[in-house]
């Protein structure tokens, strides 16, 4: 931790000073910290002001975004290498929090609170005032975003992670009241026999020395949101495939069910209510059903699932079973699903994302690094992240097979 307290002109002296900037900035990578994060330790931003980063962006003169209307534009991506050691540090934290802005991103089509990557109305960085209406939120994201799979992260030192799970007595999981003298039921963590090798996901942008001298910040900040979006697609693919087949350790796989054995009446191929409500009844307390996940012809099928000819499975309130009754159990509830060619074909697969899977990453393993290559004028700007998947409970997962 910082000694002392440094103003935002001390941050970009030490940025700019080589015999210190190497070691100041690996000081808060050995603690884990990424750039911006380190800058704020050092530099602590009042409440509801620009944070350390944006703060030495703003002492550089670097603008990065773009209003016409205003005649505001954003810097040219040059300035990142036209003002010395600190700019070209500030440029690759740049890169990351962009990266790190579409990875964590939830779309949504409600009305968007401020982010803290957001600058605040009246500010250098957005030195006018929005309307006072309502603010849609059209940030770029991950059309599946990774987190509505993800149960828990967890932090590692190393590549190999061996994960956990309990081990109970189903009977004695039943005993609501011990007896005078009695056991205490007892639930065991245990080790899974196969470890969780962890991989390598990244992203790396070429530009020539011209591209980046006539380009601006934000179209620049745009490139690198649509390669993170991308990666985020391949992750939601990786943990996908743990989700269906299993991490490699036993009972991790999840259950399957035909659509026929639900809904005798049904033709293979051709979802019926009754099978849908049915898959999501398998999801028994404490599970419910938060999304499922399935190539596009399952998901239109889904989405027009009727009763009859002239009445919609929606209008009939299927997420309460019968109207006027509401259900306690949330599986009953509305369930979030997408689409993806990932996706098993002819299965949905529904998930209770608070158990399903176990993200693992590896401190350190986040690594944004820029090289320039002289010889043909470009240079290579590169984001990389080491991370794994694990099954945590197999039971907060069934597949629902379609065509059978």
């Amino acid at each position: 931790m910082p000694n002392q307290i440094l103003s935002t002109q001390d941050l970009l002296a030490r940025l700019n000073d080589a015999s210190e900037a190497v070691g100041f900035i690996s000081e808060g990578y050995k603690q884990g910290l990424n750039l911006s994060r380190w800058l704020e330790i050092n530099s602590p931003s009042e409440s509801g002001s620009l944070d350390a980063f944006e703060r030495c962006l703003q002492q550089a003169g670097i603008v990065t975004r773009s209003d016409p209307a205003a005649g505001y534009y954003a810097s040219p991506a040059r300035m990142f290498f036209e003002g010395g050691p600190a700019n070209r540090a500030l440029y690759t934290e740049f890169f990351a929090r962009k990266w790190r802005a579409v990875s964590y991103a939830r779309p949504t089509s409600q009305r968007a609170i401020y982010l803290s990557t957001d600058a605040e109305p009246g500010s250098w960085e957005r030195p006018y005032v929005d309307a006072e209406q309502a603010r849609w939120d059209f940030q770029l994201a991950p059309a599946i975003p990774l987190s509505e799979l993800i149960a828990i992260t967890t932090p590692i030192d190393g590549q190999d992670y061996r994960s956990f799970y309990m081990v109970y007595d189903a009977e004695q999981l039943r005993k609501f009241r011990v007896g005078e003298s009695a056991d205490i039921p007892i639930a065991k963590l245990t080790d899974r026999e196969n470890t969780i090798r962890l991989k390598k996901y990244g992203r790396g942008l070429q530009a020539s020395y011209e591209q980046i001298r006539r380009m601006r910040v934000d179209k620049l900040a745009l490139q690198i949101g649509y390669m993170a979006v991308q990666s985020i697609v391949d992750k939601v693919a990786a943990a996908l495939d743990i989700m269906v087949n299993g991490d490699g350790n036993a009972l991790t796989t999840p259950t399957n069910y035909n659509l026929t054995t639900l809904d005798a009446d049904a033709t293979a191929g051709t979802l019926t209510p009754k099978g849908w409500i049915a898959f999501k009844l398998k999801f028994a307390n404490p599970y419910m059903v938060t999304a499922s996940l399935m190539q596009e012809a399952i998901a239109l099928q889904l989405a027009l699932l009727t009763f009859s000819a002239n009445s919609p499975f929606v209008s009939y309130n299927a997420g309460g079973m019968v109207q006027g009754l509401t259900p306690i159990n949330p599986v009953s509830n509305v369930t979030r699903y997408g689409w993806t060619s990932d996706a098993p074909a002819n299965k949905i697969v529904g998930f209770d994302r608070r158990f399903a899977i176990e993200q693992v990453t590896e401190i350190g393993g986040v690594i944004d690094e820029m090289e320039r290559f002289i010889t043909n004028q470009t240079q290579i700007m590169t984001m990389t992240e080491v991370e794994g998947y694990a099954v945590m409970d197999a039971n907060s997962t069934k597949i629902l097979t379609v065509n059978a």
